[in-house]
């Protein structure tokens, strides 16, 4: 859990950063205005923005982190950093027969993904050929867009699964869009693998 809260801290560097800047700023100009020296307006201001950089830095941090491990709880997982980087992204490969379409592997994925009571599926955005676009928000902090683009060859299919907040912009999601990924994940896994009779795969 330590782990995920400098990592919180970490991404979100160049904001607070901006922030101590912004803060200090002001402050060392109403302290000159006031008509104090050069370096006691730098002095007043540079603690000033430090003392909000922190505040919002542990603030922030620490509500991001409770807000990752309920996530996590509600899905059986336990946190950890890997939480923090967005998107969050797995792939896998599995041996199929000939003739095994993208089509099918896809329609097997969703048929299974509905099945489970958590992360629930609030809208199929889209399915087609080897794609499958999902929308989760129940039990989420944000609503997690999990894309899925699935692949075949000859002999080998490639499952490519993607989670990210709806909101692009969105530097963090308290843990959302992994936790909707390491969910689904093993789901995925199975159901690629039922539909093409239990290959091991590569």
């Amino acid at each position: 859990m330590f782990s995920y809260w400098l990592a919180v801290v970490r991404r979100a560097a160049v904001a607070i950063a901006t922030i101590f800047v912004v803060c200090g700023g002001a402050l060392a100009g109403v302290t000159l205005w006031d008509g104090e020296t050069w370096a006691t307006a730098l002095l007043r201001g540079a603690l000033a923005g430090f003392a909000v950089g922190a505040v919002v830095a542990v603030v922030g941090a620490t509500s991001s982190t409770w807000q990752a491990v309920r996530a996590a709880s509600r899905h059986g997982l336990t946190l950890s950093a890997e939480a923090v980087p967005l998107p969050c992204t797995a792939e896998i490969r599995v041996p199929i027969r000939p003739g095994t379409t993208a089509y099918q592997l896809t329609d097997s994925v969703l048929h299974a993904l509905k099945q489970l009571p958590a992360p629930e599926i609030d809208e199929v955005k889209e399915f087609t050929h080897g794609k499958l676009t999902l929308i989760c928000r129940k039990s989420l902090s944000v609503p997690v867009r999990f894309h899925i683009s699935i692949t075949t060859d000859q002999d080998t299919a490639t499952v490519a699964m993607d989670a990210r907040p709806t909101a692009t912009w969105k530097l963090l999601d308290d843990g959302a869009s992994w936790s909707v990924l390491k969910a689904f994940e093993p789901h995925v896994s199975k159901a690629v693998h039922e539909e093409v009779g239990g290959m091991s795969a590569t």
